[in-house]
């Protein structure tokens, strides 16, 4: 167990680590902040508010660990995304434990949580409040539970499996019974095909969809028109009619995605096939891929329910097999890759004294003959200078907290209507504290009112200013670049009239 905390603590150390110092991002983390604050206020768990709009885009339980965050730590990002991060962590210490339990070697299943842990798409959602990373928790928790009850029989841990599964659909929908449920039936129609005859199985499926349709039922019954338009949209139009991305864009993705280790997943794929232990996490991996790909609309989130079994693969082939030229030559690559992507951030970003203690542990690896761990300690150096000092040097080009705060010192009852024009910045409902009217033209406006506007577009003297971002700030390192360049900023004014 020593050895297990060791890993561990530093991946807690860099997933809390200035967790709430940035301000919530725009524009998903929005929804499920202002959501999980009017859950709070209003006493309705059920359905989330967002701007004074019912939101039923997704299920509740991203909301519900907002709320609960919110009642332990007080209304901050910090209570709002501590659940999030922990369930990332939790996700590593259950893929320790199937790689343990598959392989039979605790360095291997260290190195799994390491690489899963570490894969900068995974580390990015945990700290950002999204469904992504519950799901992948919920998902992975299924699938451990399950094949820990395949094992063992034990039914306590097939019950335990469908209640994860249970929290996996109320947290995104009918994808966090059907991934898993697919998983395993492929699974054992190559190995165990008589074991799919079971009862159980169909009851489980049963059992599911009673403990989590009830939501889908009450908000049917609700809602009706908006949750069909919605259920439909993000349940069925994203498999063929929202947008057409090529087959191979995931073959593509995940040489970032799954930085540090990437590209090497695609041999640790081909090394499961001749591995029976391995089967399982190939299996899993292999049905997440070919359906996603297959899905017409790909984003890389899509797919990262597959990472706990993407990171299972690749640490044993790394610690298995025999192509030793190719895998030192690998991790040296990247190794270098990460550290000289350190050295461009620090120099030409945000200088800080850091970078240097943070050079020499990314490189130690390298020196001390360890080249395995090299992507690991460079990955790990990289997010850590972009948490300690990227992230709130870029707070300075993000002062939608103070616009809030200024908006309620103005109107600290908020009796008067609140309006944004030309650009809508989706996390000001959060921190005004309150409904912020947006796509109408200044000659819709209604006084008395409060008006936040790019000046210039508005016959209004502004009370105080602010350079604020009208771009996307979900492509995070294109807003590094446009900060840096001072691109896609505009002057916003917040003035009150009629009053």
């Amino acid at each position: 167990m020593k050895r297990v905390f060791l890993a561990f603590l530093p991946l807690l150390f860099l997933y809390f680590y200035n967790l709430g110092t940035n301000d919530v991002w725009i524009y998903n983390e929005s929804f499920y902040a202002d959501g999980a604050k009017n859950m709070l206020k209003t006493g309705d768990y059920l359905t989330p508010i967002y701007n004074g709009e019912v939101r039923l885009n997704k299920p509740p339980l991203t909301y519900w660990l907002g709320v609960l965050g919110f009642k332990i730590f007080g209304i901050n990002e910090f209570g709002l995304r501590f659940f999030i991060a922990l369930l990332g962590i939790l996700t590593g210490f259950l893929t320790y434990l199937l790689a343990k339990r598959l392989l039979k070697e605790e360095e291997t299943a260290l190195l799994s949580a390491i690489i899963l842990n570490l894969s900068f798409i995974f580390v990015a959602n945990a700290r950002y409040t999204s469904p992504e990373v519950p799901l992948t928790f919920f998902i992975t928790l299924t699938l451990v539970l399950w094949f820990f009850y395949y094992e063992s029989k034990r039914w306590f841990y097939f019950l335990l499996a469908l209640l994860a599964s249970v929290f996996a659909v109320l947290t995104k929908g009918p994808v966090g019974f059907l991934i898993p449920a697919a998983i395993v039936f492929v699974f054992l129609l190559f190995q165990d095909p008589k074991e799919l005859l079971k009862l159980r199985y169909y009851a489980g499926t049963l059992f599911v969809v009673i403990l989590s349709g009830w939501w889908f039922l009450y908000q049917y019954v609700a809602h009706t028109e908006e949750f069909l338009k919605v259920f439909l949209k993000e349940n069925v139009k994203r498999i063929y009619g929202l947008q057409q991305d090529p087959v191979y864009q995931y073959l593509l993705d995940l040489n970032v995605s799954f930085l540090p280790y990437s590209f090497l997943v695609f041999p640790a794929v081909l090394f499961g096939f001749k591995r029976k232990e391995l089967r399982f996490p190939l299996v899993w991996f292999l049905v997440i891929f070919i359906t996603f790909s297959l899905v017409k609309m790909k984003i890389p989130v899509y797919i990262m329910p597959a990472y706990p079994a993407m990171a299972i693969l690749t640490a044993s082939f790394l610690r298995n097999s025999f192509l030793c030229r190719f895998k030192e030559v690998s991790l040296a690559f990247l190794g270098f890759l990460l550290t000289l992507a350190l050295i461009v951030v620090g120099v030409f970003y945000k200088f800080s004294l850091l970078l240097l203690p943070l050079l020499l542990l990314s490189l130690a690896p390298f020196f001390l003959k360890r080249v395995i761990y090299f992507p690991a300690f460079a990955g790990f150096s990289f997010l850590f200078y972009l948490f300690a000092v990227v992230l709130p040097f870029v707070e300075n080009y993000r002062p939608y907290d103070e616009i809030g705060k200024f908006i309620k010192s103005v109107d600290p009852q908020g009796k008067l209507k609140t309006y944004q024009i030309e650009h809508f910045h989706h996390n000001l409902p959060f921190y005004a504290d309150r409904v912020v009217i947006r796509n109408k033209k200044p000659s819709e406006i209604e006084a008395p009112a409060i008006v936040l506007f790019k000046v210039g577009s508005f016959e209004c003297k502004p009370l105080r200013e602010w350079k604020l971002y009208t771009s996307s700030e979900s492509r995070f390192f294109k807003f590094l670049l446009d900060i840096k360049r001072g691109k896609r900023f505009e002057n916003f004014g917040v003035c009150i009239i009629g009053n």
